[in-house]
């Protein structure tokens, strides 16, 4: 017992860290719940908060090893075994995706890499026919219309704007963001063409 309260004599700032994070584990499993049934709706507390703070609180201790403890807290543990893995397979099928042959009333031709942002561009807000917002271009792509080729625009809320027409890919490609990387589409309808 003499050498617990020697370490929490010795390490002021793990005290702080400890008692912050004991707290935000109190409001959030305890406090909150408690909150919620006596309010009659969902109250949130702060997840994930106490253990990041129990981590870092015996990360600023002599005995380094104990900040695993702050990792078993279930707000990280789902972070850690099921929100990271998701968001990682997430963006690698964002990045992967192919627009189907037939796409928008066009055989699609090429299609741009995915980048967080190419430009602004205006989407209308559904059921609205005069409002819009702005949302960033993700992703361009090009399909082969009769009269020749239309560029497309994907925002970053997946809808699809209505491009521009042009007569060769190279001019939809010009008309596009300069960074933008391009993948050609090979299908089999291309090749007998």
């Amino acid at each position: 017992m003499d050498s617990v309260i020697h370490f929490f004599k010795n390490n002021i700032g793990c005290d702080i860290f400890l008692a912050l994070g004991l707290l935000a584990l109190y409001i959030t499993y305890i406090g909150a719940p408690r909150a919620s049934k006596k309010a009659g709706h969902y109250v949130s507390g702060i997840p994930g908060v106490g253990g990041i703070l129990i981590v870092l609180g015996f990360l600023t201790s002599s005995v380094k090893w104990l900040a695993i403890l702050g990792l078993f807290e279930p707000a990280l543990l789902f972070l850690i075994f099921r929100g990271i893995p998701d968001i990682i397979k997430c963006s690698i099928e964002t990045r992967k995706w192919t627009p189907p042959e037939e796409f928008e009333g066009g055989h699609s031709v090429a299609v741009s890499k995915y980048k967080n942002r190419y430009e602004e561009c205006r989407v209308p807000i559904p059921e609205s026919d005069t409002d819009f917002m702005g949302q960033s271009v993700v992703r361009y792509i090009i399909i082969k219309t009769d009269d020749g080729y239309q560029l497309l625009r994907q925002a970053m809320n997946g809808s699809i704007t209505t491009g521009e027409d042009f007569k060769t890919v190279d001019e939809c490609k010009k008309a596009a963001s300069p960074k933008t990387k391009w993948r050609n589409l090979s299908y089999e309808h291309q090749a007998s063409e």
